[in-house]
């Protein structure tokens, strides 16, 4: 299964970067998903839940003529809380890198600072919010749902839709 996701994006990537008449559809981003996501990959994630802060940028003009648009990035700080056997806790301040990924001419935008629930990359030169183009690492004001959710899925050990 993990050998047909780079096919799947390379295809994805080609079709939608073929003529500028195509648009990006995009499901509803799920945190039940975006949990096994995460839990299933080979790099190591930390979900976080509290506030994001960082400047606020001007981004450039997307051109959507431009297949291979670069990725942007900034710093940022968190404080809040991260999810643990016992659900969220701990009391965290934490820098880190959010990097606004594309597919395609399609790029992340800038969330808006404040509380959100994030899936955090640990990498070896430090945390990464890395965003895409259809959502599924930053949920901006979780209702007590899905934080409830990301916190059942994980201490149930298995996480399915409901």
């Amino acid at each position: 299964m993990k050998n047909f996701a780079p096919l799947t994006t390379a295809a994805l990537v080609g079709a939608l970067s073929s003529g500028p008449a195509l648009a990006l559809s995009c499901l509803p981003a799920d945190v039940r998903q975006s949990y096994t996501q995460v839990d299933e990959a080979s790099e190591t994630y930390v979900v976080l839940l509290g506030a994001f802060d960082f400047k606020d940028l001007k981004l450039p003009e997307r051109d959507l003529s431009d297949p291979d648009p670069e990725e942007i990035s900034f710093p940022a700080r968190f404080t809040g809380q991260a999810l643990g056997d016992d659900g969220f806790g701990g009391d965290y301040m934490l820098d880190m890198t959010v990097t606004l990924n594309c597919l395609g001419p399609w790029c992340a935008g800038q969330p808006a600072p404040g509380e959100a629930l994030a899936f955090v990359q640990k990498t070896a030169t430090g945390l990464v919010l890395g965003l895409g183009p259809c959502g599924g690492q930053h949920f901006a004001a979780p209702d007590p749902a899905q934080i409830e959710a990301v916190e059942a899925c994980h201490t149930a050990g298995e996480c399915s839709a409901e």
